[in-house]
Order: structure tokens, then sequence, then C-alpha cells
């Protein structure tokens, strides 16, 4: 099963509902002890920290891991920012018996003596206006210091649903952030990518319900990950169909065709709407067609240079009318934007159907301004499969697979690196791939997208867009050597990946 990324009402709902069952301050005790645990993980070897603490209850964690610390051998110094009495009776409780241990309480970050680790402690998931005053200037005081930075649950001034800065304001930036109870959905999308570095998941010893929102995991796609057949043949991966070209883009077609190949397809067909081409000499597998018969393709790709003459949306209007599998992308994408008989066609297809749009290629579709879509990708995703009916590969950092039926996933793969030319073109034909070997829809989609980020892992930037699919290509084969030793009666299990469900 996914891992599941709960939003602020459920989070409050589970909150109250454990607060009832375990006692008003047990959460909090486990959760500040989960923080302490998780820092001398990070640095075994005791050293000075600061813990930084806000009002709530998010300040009384920071209270209940520094007291923990302490009697760990830390250093600590805790910061009470502005003095102020917390506001909830849990807070007032963790501050109390820090206080017990008649160690000094600071007001002002700067009074603190210079610190190995710092602990952001000030706001959590409640946060809804923009940091100001003496929060402000501690977030500025916790993003100077030359230390390790952490925060609790949540980098605080971070939208936990949206991965924007609350009110556009800047806040705290981690190196790792420790979460509890559950993921949320803004520590893995848009700036929280940034903001919180490394996440870990503590759930506090709470069973988390299952939600419409999950990160992908290997084992959402562990039919991709079972080895292949031996007796079969290229006719048994399928037929994929890639149709661009126009004048000028030739590569983007012969990207996402060799991505097709590479991933895994029996058999990749060519066809270009204008230009002429009978070999690709880097590629001289795949096969190019004057016109492609679409009834013989498993699946299509459509859009990937693809331009907008006549001849080019007559072919579009021909494959949203097939039975192939469809990926729609780029120029396709824009078509669509200003089309409502294109946009009517893809909503009332039968076939399984994926656009993999960019922020601004969703803001045309949708007829809002860009910072509308960066505000909130999660939601816009669900807007775009509402109003198409397809599949929604919102691509970004963090990029958003979302269903019409609200059901979404955020991916956890990829680096600035897929930041590239003709990255967009290798994720299409490696997601045509996967519908040509017959997957499973969801199988198709997360995987491909999973896989296309994986493949950029520890780079920043030095990739070109054609090194990413016969990169995933491997990644996939060692999931399936990894599978394949777990399963196997006669081997012993070494694989880093827990398939069962």
């Amino acid at each position: 099963m996914s891992v599941s990324l709960l939003e602020i009402a459920q989070l409050r709902e589970l909150e109250e509902k454990y607060a009832r069952i375990l006692g008003p301050d047990v959460l909090m005790q486990r959760a500040g002890k989960a923080a302490a645990e998780y820092i001398r993980e990070l640095h075994p070897e005791t050293c000075t920290v600061t813990v930084i603490c806000g009002p709530g209850n998010n300040g009384g964690d920071g209270y209940v891991c520094a007291k923990i610390l302490s009697e760990l051998g830390y250093q600590v110094s805790v910061v009470n920012v502005g003095g102020k009495t917390p506001k909830t009776e849990q807070a007032k409780e963790a501050l109390a018996a820090w206080e017990a241990t008649g160690a000094t309480i600071y007001t002002d970050p700067y009074d603190t003596p210079k610190a190995q680790i710092v602990v952001d402690a000030l706001f959590g998931i409640g946060q809804t206006r923009a940091l100001v005053g003496e929060y402000l200037d501690a977030a500025m005081w916790f993003n100077e210091r030359r230390a390790l930075h952490v925060s609790l649950d949540i980098p605080t001034g971070l939208d936990s649903q949206t991965g924007n800065w609350v009110g556009g304001r800047a806040g705290c930036r981690a190196d790792a952030t420790i979460t509890f109870l559950s993921g949320k959905p803004g520590l893995y999308t848009s700036i929280g990518k940034d903001a919180c570095g490394e996440v870990q998941v503590e759930n506090l010893g709470i069973s988390i319900p299952l939600t419409k929102i999950n990160l992908t995991e290997v084992k959402d796609f562990k039919h991709v990950c079972a080895s292949r057949t031996k007796n079969t043949s290229k006719a048994d991966y399928g037929r994929v169909g890639v149709i661009g070209g126009g004048k000028g883009t030739v590569g983007a077609a012969l990207i996402a065709a060799r991505s097709a190949l590479y991933m895994g397809a029996g058999r990749v067909y060519v066809e270009l709407v204008e230009e002429k081409m009978d070999l690709d000499p880097s590629v001289p597998e795949l096969m190019f067609r004057d016109k492609l018969d679409l009834s013989e393709m498993d699946a299509v790709v459509i859009g990937c240079g693809l331009g907008f003459s006549e001849k080019a949306k007559a072919r579009f209007i021909e494959c949203l009318q097939s039975d192939a599998a469809l990926v729609i992308d780029a120029d396709a994408l824009t078509m669509v934007a200003g089309d409502e008989e294109l946009l009517s066609l893809v909503t009332h297809r039968r076939a399984h159907t994926v656009i993999t749009p960019h922020n601004a290629e969703a803001a045309r579709i949708l007829g809002y301004p860009l910072e509308e879509i960066t505000a909130d990708r999660l939601n816009r995703a669900l807007d775009l499969s509402v109003l198409t009916g397809a599949v929604t590969v919102l691509k970004g950092a963090g990029t958003i697979v979302c269903q019409r039926s609200s059901i979404s996933w955020i991916n956890p793969t990829g680096t600035p690196a897929l930041a590239t030319a003709g990255s967009g073109d290798t994720l299409s034909g490696m997601i045509a791939a996967m519908f040509a070997q017959r997957y499973e829809l969801m199988d198709c989609v997360l995987s491909a997208v999973y896989l296309h980020g994986l493949a950029a892992e520890g780079c920043d930037s030095g990739i070109l867009a054609s090194d990413i699919a016969p990169t995933a290509a491997e990644f996939l084969q060692a999931l399936r050597d990894s599978y394949r030793e777990h399963f196997h009666p006669l081997r012993e299990r070494t694989d880093p990946v827990s398939w069962e469900d």
C-alpha cells in the first residue's frame, strides 16, 4: 500500500481521537521522544543544541525533546520565543518540566550560546498567517546558523497542504524534518522539497487511516517489478506509436520513441508529421511510417514536437478517436487548451488516457493564471483530471499523479537534473511503454514517473534527456532482481524493499 499523506482536518481528528484514548499529553511526549531519538541518530556524539519553541503544541514537542536530549548528555539551550506563556495546557506542562531542570530559558535566540544543532519547534501544521515579529526573527536566526537544522513536524512557515510558504513569506529551511503521525502533502512537493531536507515519518504508535493522497513507493507498482516470463517474444510486449516531429522538432519524437524501447516495448513506430526520416542511426530499432495504423498500436504518444499545423490537429483527432492507450504531451496539450472540440474528445475517450502537463500547460488548459497552479498544485491536478477525465501527471518538484476519482500520489523521486530539454518527452515514452506491456493503468503511470525521477537521483545537472530512460531501465532491472530474490524459494532474502503489503 502507498504511504498515506494526511490533510490538516484528518490530522486534527486523529489527534483528538487519540488524546481521548491515550490521555491529553501522550502524543506530545511520544513526539518529543521520537524527535530526540532522531536527532541522536543524526548526530550520535553529544554536542550543543538550541531548541526554539513557539506558543503551541509544536513548541511543547520542542520542550519535551530538549529535556530528553539533556538527559542523554547533550548541552541544550531552550528559547521560549518572546517569553510568552504557551497556549495549550500540554505545552505549559512541557515548559514547566523543562523549567524544573533549573536550566536557563532564553527569550531571544540571538542570546544563546553557539550550537552545533538547531531545532525548529516554532509552529506546526496549524499556521495560517505569514511569520511576523519575533517569530520571523527566530526563523531567520535558525536559517543563519552554521549548524545541523532540524524541524519538528514541518518547517515553520510551510503550508503542510500545498508545500508553499504561508502568506508568501519564507520560513525555516531544514536539513532534516521529523514529521509526526503521518506524512503531509506539503513536505513532498513545491517549496517543501527544498525546505524540509530529509524527511522522517514517525507515526507515534498510532494506526494511520488510508487516505486519498499518497506518497508513491515501489510496492505501488510491484507487478511491474516481477520478472518477465521466459517463453515470450516481442509480440508479447506490445506496439508503441509516437506521433510528433513538426518542422525542426524531430528530436522530441525520437527521444520519446527511444525511451519506449528502453523501457521494454516490443516494437516502437514513429510518424513524423512534417519532416522526413527513414532511419534513426543512433537507434536503428525504431521503425518509421508515413502514417501509423492506429488500430495496430497498443499505446500512442502524441504531442512531442508535434507542432500546430492542420495536419497535426487532424492526426490528434484520429488518435483521440482510436482505441489505443494515449499519452498526451507538449504541443497536443496546448491544442487542447484552446479548442473545445478537442477537450470534448479527450473527456469522452473510453481508452486509457494520460496527460502530462507542466505548470504552464496546466494553467492554459484550466484557464487559470500560472500563480493559481503553483499555489496549490495538488488541487489543480485534480481539477485537470475532472475536466479531462484523464489521469493527470502534473510535472514538477514532487510530480503529482491524479485520477478523476481524486485519488492522488506525490512522487518522491527526481532532482533538478530533470529540468532539461526533452525530459518530458522521455517520460511520455516511458508511460507508453508500460501501457504496451499491458500493465494495469496506475502501475503504468506510477512506475514510469517513479523510475523517471529515480534515474536522476544524485545529480543536480549534467543529464541529457536521452540518458534518462537507459538509467531508468537499469533501476527497473535492479528492482526486478530484488523482487525475484525475495520470492525465490531457494534464495536468501537480501532485497532492501519490503514487497508484501
